[in-house]
């Protein structure tokens, strides 16, 4: 019998998104962390709170900084 995975109920061969760091986005945008903080505080990026720290989904960097070129381009 074949394992189906019915529609909403998470993949177990699928692999959890990379989370990074405050610090760690940052590098990757080449912003400081303050200009993170900004972009997380006007919900352009969003974040996984585990206990006090915030983390950054990589599909949810990624759709950062498609909006942000989107924006660019729109201009």
């Amino acid at each position: 019998m074949k394992d189906t995975n019915p529609e909403g109920s998470p993949n177990r061969d699928a692999k959890p998104p990379r989370l990074f760091t405050v610090n760690e986005t940052s590098e990757r945008l080449r912003v400081s962390r303050w200009q993170v903080y900004t972009l997380i505080n006007r919900r352009k990026l969003k974040t996984i709170r585990i206990g006090r720290r915030r983390l950054i989904a990589e599909p949810d960097l990624t759709a950062l900084i498609e909006s942000l070129r989107e924006e660019e381009f729109s201009r």
